[in-house]
């Protein structure tokens, strides 16, 4: 039962009998007090698909078929992104999957994976659900410390250990801003459509081949596929289809070459937005786009003769002129600082 408090506007979902639910909750729970730099990244990325266009709208933490498909709790340290995943979009599971097995992929490794977890499981934490093993600890303080203090900028040549057909990583940033731009760096160049990635072995696993109906847990294959890490029968993204996917691809090569631009690391002489700012704005990194940098404010003409209408209105002084006004005093006052 999905339901939203009117006086807060916080939305919910209710759900009886679903540890799976809870359980993925939990675990979700686990990775962002295990290391600091878990929910900033995840937000960051949350932001930035909503912005462009690939997880639509919203504000509240969970997918179409939330925390494992089946309903259940909320994890609200997180916020930004698409709520429900609807129609060939990526949900907040999936985004958040995502940012969790890139953290996995680093070398040495930021997150444990779902296999490691669940030998460092005491008896306590032992859980099978529906024939899946959930079992994982329960206390950030039970995993072991991870080693990934290498120092900022220091790259390693050759492949990736954990996976041959992934471009080598360079080690680690202390940042979770430069972590984001390796993220979409390893992103932009992934194969989707060809490899299943797996939270629970931390890699990119091959396709099985199509007479093996037993292979990869009867899971769903599509464009782009993302392993449930309990559920192994449920690709998180098996809502998304090929046009999504490949913009997804796009974009992260799109974000990757701006960050390595000056325009990334150099505050603009000319009052632009730079940095994170210029980042999570729409569109506002595409390569070829004229008003790249620009800070964009629509004004909502009508498509249907709104600029004849205000060329006919009695000294122009009619609703498009004043919405028109707003638009410039917002840039004035609010993008410029301007105090007059």
């Amino acid at each position: 039962v999905k339901f939203c408090h009117k006086q807060s506007g916080l939305a919910g979902d209710i759900s009886v009998d679903n540890r799976l639910a809870l359980l993925n909750t939990r675990f979700l729970q686990l990775c962002a007090e295990a290391d600091e730099r878990v929910r900033p990244l995840v937000y960051a990325v949350r932001l930035w698909a909503k912005r462009q266009g690939l997880a639509g709208e919203g504000g509240r933490w969970g997918p179409a078929r939330p925390l494992g498909g089946r309903g259940g709790a909320a994890l609200t340290s997180f916020s930004a992104g698409n709520p429900a995943g609807g129609g060939p979009l990526l949900n907040n599971y999936a985004l958040t999957l995502l940012v969790l097995f890139f953290l996995q992929m680093r070398s040495p490794p930021v997150l444990p994976t779902v296999a490691r977890l669940r030998d460092l499981a005491g008896d306590e934490d032992r859980a099978v659900v529906a024939g899946w093993d959930c079992s994982f600890p329960r206390d950030a303080a039970s995993l072991e410390p991870s080693t990934n203090t290498e120092s900022p900028g220091e790259c390693r040549d050759g492949g990736s250990r954990r996976n041959p057909g992934i471009p080598a990583l360079p080690s680690p940033f202390d940042s979770a801003g430069s972590l984001l731009a390796e993220f979409f760096r390893v992103f932009g160049d992934f194969d989707f459509s060809a490899q299943v990635i797996s939270l629970r072995e931390g890699r990119a696993l091959p396709l099985p081949p199509p007479t093996t109906p037993e292979a990869n847990e009867g899971l769903k294959l599509g464009p782009l596929n993302l392993q449930d890490p309990f559920e192994l029968s449920h690709n998180v993204a098996a809502n998304v289809n090929e046009k999504t996917a490949a913009r997804f691809g796009r974009c992260c090569r799109d974000a990757a070459k701006y960050c390595r631009s000056l325009q990334y690391r150099r505050k603009s002489s000319k009052g632009r937005a730079w940095g994170l700012t210029r980042l999570f704005q729409p569109g506002a990194v595409e390569p070829g786009a004229a008003n790249a940098g620009a800070f964009l404010v629509s004004i909502p003409l009508d498509a249907g003769g709104g600029a004849q209408q205000l060329r006919k209105e009695p000294r122009g002084r009619g609703p498009w002129f004043w919405e028109a006004c707003a638009a410039i005093a917002f840039v004035l006052r609010d993008v410029l600082k301007c105090s007059c």
